[in-house]
């Protein structure tokens, strides 16, 4: 394996040189992420000691971040499976309840949480399949070629591991890497306090055979110990694992991808000069400030005292040759040069990154129309929801390539599902479709009548009751059953677009209109146009539609005869002995 030793080597000298983008622009890979952390956490790149002065970090860096996070933020809620051609219904139901639950066990809102919070600091997010899990990437320790359009199209792909001897060896141990304690026997006699270990993915030359393989290397000790985790040197390795292996186990998710490099563009980057200029005037004007303070005088006198504050005492008579002056200290610049400074240059990173007051959720300057604002917020969270619907065709992906082929493993096998609120609703009605045919057969075959609607009305409400006295339901899943269930998977990305009183408004409104309609839910025409409605308000038909009032079911309806529809807005004609409009929404 000595090619190999000698490869790693110069890919790690070739990641840490600049490549350049277009003419005039160079760019680094592992200067831009440590950039970025130093933003992101109020650090100059350079210290923050000038000539003995303490320079002060004017952060605009961080809020952008937070607010680009909040836009962007996918949670586990959005994610929904839905059937697919020739799929059942009720399968997929239970199925995502399945997922609802195992998202849970697995804390996958943590991953997305996690997504959305990175995104906006490095432009890109790497996560690595591990068993059945996703562990995050620390692109610090991440090497690819920097000019790479993707992961897959990178030449090699190397992460560095920093191991404590106890850890490296349990791992070894575990993992039945090669040489371990030929390592730990190294690492005995240095003065480095981690044991650095390389896994590289890529092509490796094997009897004039090329292979993808992952091959893990460990790093040499040498007598100085490296603090830093980016310098890396390699002068002799010993090799504790290789795989031959079809592909690397890594995913990407980019925010703003540039053309002629791997790294996605982040906020710190994006608003570079920004904080730079920003900070200049900040320290400008504390400077100005220290020199403000002083008060100085001068005179010709030799003989006067030197210092006036320390030396004088109240009703001395100062006798001297030359007049004491004052010196002036005054700031030339004035207090309106520096605010508009400092606006010019925030007004600019809320332009780079859309995160208007609006937005951030402060008050809008006085006199502002409110039309304006609501003008200014939507088109600021259209800028987002374009990025949002970007990073949901991201996690699409994911999901169908880390996250369910594993799911499916565990929805197969039998398991207990938990049905609770809103769910119960749907579930209800599931089984009152069935319970209620059985018992008006029964009541026919008993009585040898049919039930009037009052009858029916009253076996409608003791079955619910029955059925949501319990509260929550165990439900368990037999072996196999969601076994092959053809399902598509949909994420929602406009549900934090809406405002809440507006969304309020519209569930007052979708409720009335299927009261007075209930064909808005039955004729498959109307129910489409109906769900666009709905849509647009950031409202979910299928969330809403099992509570929705249904009107008792006609004897007709029981022998295959169409259920009259209604029509127009009025409402229908209350049926004698059937629950009132105000009933009816009551118990919705």
């Amino acid at each position: 394996m000595k090619n190999i030793k000698s490869k790693i080597q110069e890919e790690l000298q070739e990641f840490d040189r600049d490549i350049t983008i277009i003419d005039n622009w160079n760019f680094n890979q592992r200067r831009t992420i440590q950039q970025a952390i130093l933003y992101f956490n109020s650090k100059f790149v350079d210290g923050d000691m000038v000539d003995g002065f303490k320079q002060f970090f004017f952060n605009v860096v961080r809020p952008a971040c937070g607010t680009t996070t909040k836009a962007i933020d996918i949670d586990t809620k959005d994610i929904i499976l839905m059937t697919a051609p020739g799929g059942s219904s009720i399968k997929t139901w239970f199925l995502q309840r399945s997922l609802k639950n195992w998202f849970k066990r697995k804390e996958f809102g943590k991953v997305l949480n996690r997504i959305a919070g990175e995104l906006p600091v490095y432009g890109s997010v790497v996560l690595k399949k591990v068993k059945d899990d996703v562990k995050f990437v620390n692109l610090k320790n991440f090497i690819c070629e920097q000019n790479a359009d993707t992961l897959d199209q990178s030449n090699y792909i190397i992460e560095q591991h920093l191991y404590t001897p106890i850890e490296f060896m349990k791992l070894g141990k575990e993992k039945k890497w090669d040489n371990v304690k030929e390592i730990i026997d190294l690492y005995k006699g240095s003065k480095e306090q981690y044991i650095r270990v390389f896994e590289r993915y890529g092509l490796c030359e094997e009897y004039d055979e090329l292979k993808y393989k992952m091959i893990l290397v460990a790093d040499i000790p040498t007598d100085i110990k490296l603090n830093k985790q980016q310098e890396i040197e390699i002068n002799e390795s010993i090799v504790l694992a290789s795989e031959e292996i079809e592909t690397h186990p890594y995913f990407e998710i980019h925010m703003f991808k540039i053309p002629g490099r791997w790294l996605g563009c982040g906020i710190p980057e994006l608003l570079e000069d920004p904080q730079i200029r920003l900070n200049e005037v900040t320290n400008q004007e504390a400077r100005s400030s220290y020199w403000a303070s002083k008060r100085l005088w001068q005179t010709r006198d030799p003989g006067v005292k030197r210092n006036l504050l320390g030396k004088s005492k109240d009703g001395d008579i100062l006798c001297v040759d030359e007049e004491i002056n004052p010196v002036p200290m005054e700031d030339r610049n004035t207090y309106a040069t520096y605010s508009a400074q400092t606006e010019k240059w925030k007004a600019n990173t809320q332009e780079l990154t859309f995160s208007y007051d609006v937005i951030r959720g402060q008050r809008t300057p006085a006199g502002t129309p409110l039309g304006s604002a609501q003008l200014s917020a939507s088109m600021s969270l259209s800028y987002f929801d374009q990025i949002k619907e970007n990073i949901a065709l991201d996690i699409k992906s994911l999901l169908y390539s880390f996250i369910l082929p594993s799911f499916e493993k565990y929805a197969s096998k039998e398991h207990i599902i938990r049905i609770a609120g809103e769910d119960i609703d749907k579930l209800s009605e599931m089984i009152l479709d069935t319970r209620e045919r059985k018992r008006f057969f029964d009541f026919i075959l008993k009585t040898g009548k049919i039930p009037s609607p009052e009858e029916r009305n009253i076996m409608k409400e003791i079955l619910l009751q029955q059925i949501k006295g319990k509260g929550e339901f165990m439900i368990k899943i037999d072996n196999g059953w969601l076994k092959d269930v053809h399902y598509d998977v949909d994420i929602a990305i406009t549900d934090e677009s809406v405002d809440a009183a507006t969304q309020a408004s519209n569930l007052i409104q979708g409720l009335q209109a299927i009261a007075q309609n209930p064909g808005f839910l039955q004729d498959p025409t109307q129910k489409k146009f109906f769900a666009k409605y709905l849509e647009s308000g950031g409202i979910n038909l299928y969330d809403m539609e099992a509570s929705a009032p249904r009107e008792p079911l006609s004897v007709g309806a029981e022998v295959g005869t169409p259920t009259p529809m209604g029509g127009g807005i009025s409402a229908p004609q209350q049926v004698r002995g059937a629950p009132s409009l105000r009933e009816r929404t009551l118990r919705v």
